[in-house]
């Protein structure tokens, strides 16, 4: 995927420069991030377990 800065990430509008200097690691504008809920876009955790270890992918023991 290719981003180019200054653009927001969904609907491929500018984003206000003010906007930029208050939050610069957002990728969204301003009304994406009032319909998404959110202006920062967060990797996603895996949760689950290594069956040969019996960890589960954030490092916990399970029985």
């Amino acid at each position: 995927m290719l981003f180019f800065y200054h653009t927001c990430l969904y609907c491929g509008k500018g984003i206000n420069p003010e906007r930029l200097q208050a939050l610069p690691e957002t990728k969204i504008c301003k009304d994406c991030a009032e319909v998404s809920g959110s202006d920062l876009i967060l990797p996603r955790k895996e949760v689950g377990m290594d069956p040969e270890t019996y960890k589960d992918l954030l490092g916990a023991i399970r029985s």
